[in-house]
């Protein structure tokens, strides 16, 4: 691969990123050395890598719930939702919680779930 999309464009589609950090991770170089090798820019290249770890973890959160579509209701309490679990134990979630939050805290009420 040229480093055409460097040298011409100063911009490189998805692929073509896809294949500068394919071939870093390949080349057994630190990053410094990679970049400075193919003429890429060190913060350019940092970026990109960043960029792809946080859009594959997206796909990765499972936590084995699944999203209910309910009409939408003005919380009348400090509770956005309450589950209760089939052994009585009660759990009360705010606006705020997040899948995996919501996750770790069943794990930690009740390690079966």
């Amino acid at each position: 691969m040229e480093t055409t999309c460097i040298e011409k464009h100063r911009y490189c589609n998805r692929n073509e990123r896809a294949e500068w950090i394919a071939r870093y991770r390949s080349s057994g170089l630190r990053l410094p050395h990679f970049a400075e090798q193919h003429g890429l820019k060190l913060g350019t290249l940092r970026n990109w890598i960043q960029k792809e770890a946080h859009e594959s973890s997206l796909g990765r959160e499972t936590t084995g719930f699944q999203e209910l579509l309910l009409p939408s209701v003005a919380a009348t309490g400090p509770w956005a939702a309450e589950v209760q679990l089939p052994d009585g134990v009660v759990v009360r979630l705010g606006m705020v919680a997040t899948p995996s939050w919501i996750a770790s805290l069943l794990k930690t009420v009740r390690p079966s779930c």
